[in-house]
């Protein structure tokens, strides 16, 4: 095995002691896409039960320790206390959009990214990076698979939900389209300046599952799986009811309630 690979397992080994089988870790970021040098550092994130003190400390020494272990550069522009671990609220409230600027009828806005401590270690901010991480490539570290799928099935409509925004003005647009909007921001800003996202066969998987979930809801609808059209009301009225429902029940139409159990939609 490669250093990467060694450094994986042990991560998975951590997730186990960390947050067991009721929560579950991946890795994202550029080792998942294939795009890391060898000592680029593992972007990861464990979800489970709220970590406190010792505990948290615990992660954040031992994901220090396999960095250093296994040759591989520490990133900790956002620290890593902030990043490393998600609790299943926490993730609710990425799902729910609450990373992003959201008015009472339902316009959202995404925020200029500021390389500046007090944005990139706030709250809204990891929410960001949550949802990015559940939406882009990555690997799937062990633990609750139940949880975990539901999380990214989710996740795939929160990020079309995005797009759909941001194409607000658009009468009708195509996967393309909604992609671009992901990609490239109004001012030109891309990549970590902005939404995190690439363009890619993975994002146009993303993009077309969420808009299956939303034309399944009346949200979009499509004459032809080319073109679509989407309900600007319904969608803003949608995006509305997420910001204002508790966490706990931010998942779409009939997921609320199976995240301990139940077979994946």
């Amino acid at each position: 095995m490669t250093s990467v690979d060694d450094a994986l397992t042990n991560a998975g080994r951590l997730r186990a002691s960390v947050v067991g089988e009721e929560g579950y870790a991946l890795a994202y970021g550029s080792h998942a896409s294939m795009l890391a040098a060898n000592d680029s550092d593992l972007d990861l994130l464990f979800v489970g039960p709220p970590l406190h003190g010792d505990q948290l400390e615990r992660l954040v020494r031992g994901v220090v320790a396999l960095h250093d272990e296994h040759g591989l550069r520490l990133d900790t522009e956002v620290t890593y206390d902030l990043k490393l671990h998600a609790s299943p609220v926490e993730v609710g409230a990425a799902l729910a959009l609450r990373g992003f600027t959201v008015s009472a009828t339902g316009n959202l806005c995404v925020p200029t990214v500021v390389v500046a401590p007090w944005f990139l270690n706030s709250g809204p901010f990891k929410l960001r990076l949550i949802l990015n991480a559940l939406s882009t490539p990555h690997m799937f570290l062990g633990g609750n698979i139940n949880l975990y799928q539901r999380h990214c099935s989710s996740a795939d409509r929160a990020v079309a939900l995005v797009a759909l925004s941001l194409l607000d003005s658009c009468a009708l647009f195509t996967v393309v389209d909604a992609v671009a909007a992901l990609v490239t921001a109004a001012d030109g800003a891309t990549g970590k300046d902005y939404l995190g996202y690439t363009r890619g066969p993975a994002l146009y998987s993303t993009v077309h599952r969420g808009l299956g979930r939303l034309t399944a809801e009346q949200t979009v609808r499509t004459g032809d799986g080319v073109y679509f059209e989407q309900h600007q009301r319904r969608r803003r009225a949608l995006v509305a009811a997420l910001r204002s429902l508790p966490v706990e029940q931010s998942h779409p139409p009939g997921t609320m309630g199976k995240e301990q159990g139940g077979t994946p939609a």
